[in-house]
C-alpha cells in the first residue's frame, strides 16, 4: 500500500490556489448544511449527491502525552498502525485530489490521532493547504509544543487558526490524567505567551476543561471551570468550554446509563477523516483504524465517499446496528440525549463548520 509518506509528489498545482480559489459564501454554506441535514436526518441516504462537506486530516499519529482518556495510553497502540507523519508531498497529493474532484470550502481540520506539532513539518503542510485555498485551520493540540518559534513558523498571511487545547486549573490533576510531570506549567505559559503576542493575532484558542473526566459534582466542576478562566487574561482570542466525556472509541467505561433513545450519528454524511497514511476512517475517534473506508493515496474521493464501505456504514447506523461497524460498536454517543439532535446539529454548523464565518 502506498502511504504517500516517502514518495515525492511533484509540486505541480492545479488552478485552485489561493489567488483564484473562490470561497463559499454564507449562502453557499447554508445550502450545504441544509442539504446535509436532509440526507442525514430526513432521507437517511446511503448514496450522497454531494462531496464531503468537511475534511479532517491527521498530521501524525505520534503524541507526547498518554492521556488516560485516549487510546494513546495503550502500550500496544502502534501495533496495527505504526507511528509516522504526513509529509507536505502527501498533503499535496490529498488536497490536489480533493480540489480536482470539486471539494469546496476553506475550512480544514487537522485532527485525528496524535499531536499535530509532533510533526516537525506541520507548518509546511499548512502552507501547502493555504495554496489550495484552505485558509481556516481548526485542530486540537495539547499545547506542550506551542513555543513562539513553532507558532511563528505557521503561515500568517490570509489565514486564521482555531486551536483547541484540553486543560484544567488543577496542576496535579492535569499531570495525572493528561500531561507529563511539569507539563501543566509549560502549557499555561505557552498559552499566555501566545495570547500576549500581537503578531499571533490570527490564532485563537478554545480551551476545554477536562475536570469532568474524574469529577462528577456539579458545584465542584463549576468552581474548577471558574478557576480555569481566571488563569488567563481577558482576550477576544480565547474562549472556554466544558466537556462531557463519551466512550466514542470503545476504550472507556460508558457513562450513559440507558441505551434507549438512539440518535443517528451524522459524521458519515458530512465529514471525511483522513489519516496520515491516506486511510479514510469512520470518525475522529477511530484512532486505530478499525473501520477503514478507503485510501486517498490509492482511490478517488467519490469512489470512497459513495463506495460500498461508506454505504454500509451509513446503512448500519440508519438501521440502528452500530455494532456491525468495528469503530462504532462500543460508542455511546448515539444514546446521549444531548448529542445528534437538531439543536446540536445547529450548534455544530455554527461552531465546527463555521457556518456564519466570512
Amino acid at each position: 500500500m502506498s502511504t504517500g509518506r516517502d514518495e515525492l509528489i511533484p509540486f505541480t498545482r492545479l488552478s485552485v490556489n489561493k489567488m483564484d480559489y473562490k470561497k463559499l459564501s454564507r449562502t453557499g454554506k447554508l445550502y450545504g448544511a441544509l442539504r446535509l441535514f436532509y440526507h442525514w436526518a430526513i432521507r437517511r441516504s446511503e448514496v450522497l449527491p454531494y462531496l464531503p462537506q468537511e475534511i479532517s486530516i491527521e498530521p501524525t499519529n505520534r503524541c507526547n502525552f498518554t492521556c488516560s482518556f485516549c487510546p494513546q495510553s495503550n502500550p500496544d497502540h502502534f501495533a496495527e498502525i505504526p507511528a509516522s507523519a504526513l509529509t507536505p508531498e502527501g498533503v499535496e497529493k490529498i488536497l490536489r485530489k480533493l480540489r480536482a474532484e470539486g471539494v469546496r470550502g476553506d475550512l480544514l481540520h487537522w485532527t485525528l490521532d496524535g499531536e499535530p506539532f509532533m510533526n516537525k513539518r506541520f507548518h509546511e503542510n499548512l502552507r501547502v493547504a493555504r495554496d489550495y485555498g484552505f485558509t481556516t485551520f481548526h485542530f486540537a493540540t495539547n499545547g506542550m509544543l506551542l513555543t513562539p518559534h513553532r507558532l511563528h513558523q505557521l503561515p500568517r498571511e490570509g489565514v486564521k487558526f482555531a486551536m483547541t487545547p484540553d486543560f484544567c486549573s488543577d496542576e496535579a490533576y492535569f499531570e495525572d490524567v493528561r500531561g507529563t510531570k511539569g507539563s501543566w506549567k509549560v502549557v499555561l505559559e505557552n498559552l499566555r505567551t501566545a495570547l500576549a503576542d500581537q503578531d499571533l493575532d490570527h490564532i485563537e484558542f478554545k480551551v476545554t476543561d477536562i475536570s469532568s473526566f474524574k469529577i462528577r459534582d456539579a458545584d465542584e466542576l463549576e468552581k474548577r471551570f471558574k478557576a480555569l478562566k481566571a488563569l488567563f487574561p481577558e482576550s477576544e482570542r480565547i474562549s472556554f468550554h466544558q466537556r462531557v466525556f463519551h466512550n466514542a472509541s470503545g476504550t472507556m467505561e460508558s457513562r450513559i446509563e440507558s441505551r434507549e433513545g438512539y440518535r443517528l450519528c451524522p459524521y458519515p454524511w458530512y465529514t471525511m477523516f483522513i489519516a496520515h497514511n491516506g486511510d479514510a476512517v469512520a470518525c475522529c475517534r477511530d484512532l486505530e483504524h478499525q473501520t477503514v473506508l478507503g485510501n486517498l493515496f490509492e482511490q478517488d474521493v467519490m469512489e470512497i465517499w459513495n463506495g460500498e464501505k461508506y454505504q454500509a456504514l451509513r446503512r448500519d447506523l440508519v438501521e440502528k446496528h452500530p455494532e456491525k461497524q468495528a469503530a462504532c460498536k462500543g460508542c455511546d454517543m448515539p444514546y446521549d440525549g444531548d448529542k445528534f439532535t437538531i439543536k446540536n446539529f445547529a450548534k455544530t454548523a455554527v461552531h465546527r463548520m463555521m457556518l456564519l464565518d466570512d
